[in-house]
């Protein structure tokens, strides 16, 4: 598309041969400061730019009805403002059947008045083919596509077309989307860092270049966008934030530095904000983009002012991370009693203070205070999951902090502190002597949220035995010390049932809700149990009556149930689904609720809404209950169920792809449910296979079609994100777009050995020698699981593969191993012991069978060469 030609004299005019340089004359600036230029440039009380995003989302009959009064205010209006003429031109181009008073005040701009609009943009430098340009850019059929018309060429554009273009409810799919966005943004928006006074590019001045509030408005919508489907790229964002700030020239321009202030504050208080999915595991890469920022403003002449908020976002982010060496080693040191002080097991021990035993958090709240800051009870609450009560330790819990109130709420700061007291113990003992003492010492009733924490401790699990995991590490409660107690002294310490503990609730008058309504929910044990939660609740009957098995729910009605109390019946279904009880029959009822499941499911997110392209959790906890061993479905064997598992998984995985797609853990869930398959059938035909000695059929039920869909979602799972960059250098940014570590490529190597796919099962070997450092840190943030896990793969690899790799590929992928440098020591061969050691760990024994298998066709294969040569020799 090329400009017209007023556009071309007007660049004729101009000291630089860019239109990003135009300046207005001075009789223009006299213009715009008479009435005249008021009443083409008036402030309106809806922005332009908030009309033309609503205008991009209305896709349907409803939405352009449910924003006319938007629509008709903003094409009544005669001023001169871009987004405003922009949405004008494009309305007037629209089939406007079904609006007729917006298409009769479209209809009342005469020609000549068009005229003397487009003539107006001469002024600010552009024409009526950028205004074409600007409606063919936002009118891609969703965000990938709009932004990547927007980037496709180094034609100048408006400013409000960035902030439109990452709005907040706009939808992304594809990572390229939001890099592209960010590396345009930062070419040709950001100010440019100057080499001296007089080298400064005509390409970036004041009228190009993103100003400070509109800056911290782009850098919301990008990190709300990043959370939401590329977590671990939120340490771009910092990059690109703290090339922003490098053009602000902070050591030279005291304005400067209070704006880089406001914008290093802003943004380390945006980069706390946990991502939409596994938030816990992706604080890491938070805690990597606030220290990005940190190490900038370290490096100043003038460092930055750290603000109070700030200092608790650090915290925030600190209190989810994995507990370093030096903080595991207090927690193995805890006293079984409570409060849980540090015993001393050595010399050393003797010698630490406690301030040496303090947490990263703790830590932080301690300079925060040093830097002048008071510390309040939102402080002592994250302390509290730091490891430091109010006069005493707690249990240093990983954990997401807590909301933060203030204003007129910031009083209930108060609850939130004894709710992380009680969050921060390792028993529902010890979590009920926090709850009794929070009572003692402030004279005040718990409220919901003390209660949600207290039901949580009666609800969760007992820690495996066996397990490595310590304290605080996971929501698993450690066993109760009785201290050789009375049986007295025991009853007196004991907390109520979680029915005599909800009694006290709601005697109290507090209703179920929030996170207390979600733990209720997931822990009931019958829907008749969450009825009368949802009852107590104040849900509304016909909203519960939606919810029921066997009925015709209508989405209107689950549209009113709040996406956290669906997803929370949605995960009781899934609990509720029976497990096989040897011959016993099944009652249908029992039999049909993941079912139900799936159905309320595509009911609630359907394709195309916002909710159904954005919600994940509901499909995730379906494919997880799916891939649940002993499930039952039916009335049928083992090996039935199993098989009946992987159809229905399948479907589901069509489901999500349609609407929010397939992510990780789905594919966990989809793999393991293949090997369970797999062994079903392996142990009801073991005698048979061993009988005829072919086993040619295959283990898993439409083998083919799941084996291609687990080659296309692992394929898209590790395809590099790139893209033609804007820079020479660009903005680093992650390899892929997710989480793909141990545990996934582990469960993917023992699906395909199911699936008796060798040839793939060496293409993941081959993906993963090519790629040891990115596996080697995702192993490193798992910890000594992660590098086990590798080392189980390579086993995994060995046991199924080796056989069938010819000697050639056997001494390739040995000398790609010895090539260990800058990698764990977990890549290496694995022994024959090994080896042995591995497949003796199957407890199902799939394993071993599966080998016997393979070795038992590597024999019949090598049978048939032997009498085939034998006859061609006859």
């Amino acid at each position: 598309m090329t400009a017209a030609p007023v556009v071309a004299s007007v660049r004729s005019t101009t000291t630089s041969g860019s239109l990003w340089s135009f300046r207005p004359t001075w009789s223009q600036t006299l213009w715009r400061m008479t009435s005249a230029g008021r009443r083409r440039y008036p402030w309106l009380r809806l922005p332009p730019s908030r009309v033309l995003a609503l205008r991009i989302r209305s896709k349907t009959d409803n939405q352009k009805k449910a924003y006319k009064k938007a629509f008709l205010f903003a094409v009544k209006q005669r001023t001169d403002r871009l987004p405003l003429l922009m949405l004008q031109v494009w309305m007037a181009r629209q089939d406007l059947q079904d609006e007729p008073h917006v298409s009769a005040s479209i209809s009342s701009i005469d020609t000549a008045e068009w005229a003397d609009r487009f003539k107006s943009l001469e002024a600010k430098g552009w024409s009526k083919s950028d205004i074409d340009h600007w409606i063919w850019i936002v009118s891609g059929e969703d965000g990938d596509v709009r932004v990547e018309r927007f980037v496709s060429t180094e034609r100048p554009k408006p400013k409000f077309l960035v902030t439109i273009l990452a709005r907040s409810d706009e939808i992304f799919r594809k990572p390229e989307s939001l890099l592209s966005l960010m590396e345009y943004t930062s070419k040709h928006y950001f100010p440019s860092v100057p080499q001296s006074t007089s080298d400064i590019p005509a390409l970036h001045d004041r009228k190009t270049t993103l100003t400070l509030t509109e800056f911290l408005l782009f850098l919301r919508r990008i990190v709300n966008h990043v959370q939401r489907i590329w977590p671990r790229s939120i340490v771009t964002v910092a990059r690109l934030t703290v090339e922003y700030m490098r053009g602000l020239s902070l050591s030279t321009d005291a304005n400067a530095y209070y704006h880089g202030c406001e914008v290093f504050n802003t943004a380390l208080q945006l980069f706390k904000r946990p991502a939409a999915n596994q938030p816990i595991r992706n604080r890491e890469h938070n805690w990597r983009a606030q220290k990005t920022l940190l190490a900038m403003s370290d490096n100043l002449d003038k460092p930055l002012i750290i603000n109070q908020a700030s200092y608790r976002a650090i915290r925030e982010v600190m209190v989810g991370l994995r507990k370093l060496q030096t903080e595991r080693a207090v927690a193995i040191r805890y006293v079984k009693s409570w409060p849980p002080y540090r015993q001393e097991f050595d010399g050393l021990d003797v010698k630490r203070t406690a301030e040496d035993d303090f947490s990263r958090s703790v830590r932080a709240g301690v300079v925060m205070k040093e830097a002048g800051y008071p510390e309040d009870t939102y402080d002592q609450a994250l302390s509290a999951l730091g490891g430091i009560g109010a006069n005493s330790p707690t249990i240093q819990t990983v954990s997401l902090s807590p909301r933060e109130w203030k204003d007129d709420e910031q009083d209930r700061n108060l609850y939130s502190h004894w709710a992380m007291m009680i969050r921060a113990t390792r028993n529902s003992q010890e979590a009920w002597k926090v709850f009794n003492q929070f009572v003692s010492t402030t004279n005040q009733s718990p409220n919901i949220q003390i209660y949600a924490e207290m039901f949580i401790k009666l609800h969760a699990r007992p820690v495996d035995p066996e397990s490595k995991v310590l304290p605080g590490d996971s929501r698993e409660v450690f066993p109760i010390h009785d201290a050789n107690y009375s049986d007295y002294e025991l009853a007196r310490l004991s907390p109520p049932s979680v029915a005599e503990l909800y009694d006290q609730m709601i005697s109290r008058g507090i209703k179920p809700g929030g996170h207390c309504l979600h733990t209720l929910l997931i822990n009931a044990n019958s829907l008749e149990e969450a009825s009368r939660y949802l009852l107590d609740s104040g849900f509304n009957p016909s909203s519960i009556k939606a919810l029921t098995l066997f009925k015709e729910p209508s989405y209107e009605a689950l549209k009113k149930i709040s996406l956290l109390v669906f997803k929370s019946y949605i995960q009781l279904l899934c609990n509720l689904q029976p497990t096989r009880r040897g011959q016993d029959r099944i009652p249908s009822g029992e039999l049909y609720c993941i079912r139900h499941a799936i159905r309320l499911t595509s009911l609630r997110l359907r394709p195309g809404t916002t909710e159904g392209s954005t919600f994940q959790p509901p499909w995730s906890i379906i494919l997880r209950a799916l891939a649940r061993p002993h499930i039952s479905l039916l009335n049928g064997t083992q090996a039935d169920n199993d098989a009946e598992a992987l159809s229905v998984s399948m479907d589901v995985i069509q489901l999500a792809r349609e609407r929010v797609g397939v992510d990780p853990d789905m594919f966990l869930y989809l793999c393991r449910t293949v090997q369970k398959v797999a062994v079903s059938r392996l142990g009801s035909r073991e005698m048979s296979f061993r009988e005829n000695g072919a086993g040619e059929a295959s283990l898993v039920p439409s083998a083919e079609t799941v084996s291609q869909t687990l080659k296309a979602t692992f394929s898209r799972f590790v395809r590099p994100v790139g893209i033609t960059s804007t820079k020479p250098q660009g903005l680093e940014s992650p390899t892929f777009m997710y989480n793909v570590d141990p545990v996934h490529l582990h469960a993917y190597m023992r699906a395909l050995a199911f699936l008796e796919d060798t040839t793939t099962m060496k293409d993941l070997l081959q993906w993963m020698l090519s790629n040891k450092s990115y596996i080697d840190k995702e192993a490193e943030q798992m910890g000594n699981r992660g590098h086990a896990l590798v080392a189980k793969t390579l086993c995994a690899f060995q046991a199924f593969a080796g056989l069938n790799l010819t000697h050639e590929e056997q001494e390739d992928m040995a000398s790609q191993m010895e090539n260990t440098e800058n990698t764990s020591s977990s890549w290496r061969w694995p022994t024959p012991e090994e080896v042995e050691n591995y497949v003796g760990s199957d407890r199902r024994g799939g394993s071993e069978r599966l080998q016997q298998r393979i070795m038992a066709k590597a024999w019949m294969t090598s049978l048939q060469d032997r009498e085939g040569a034998i006859g061609l020799t006859g």
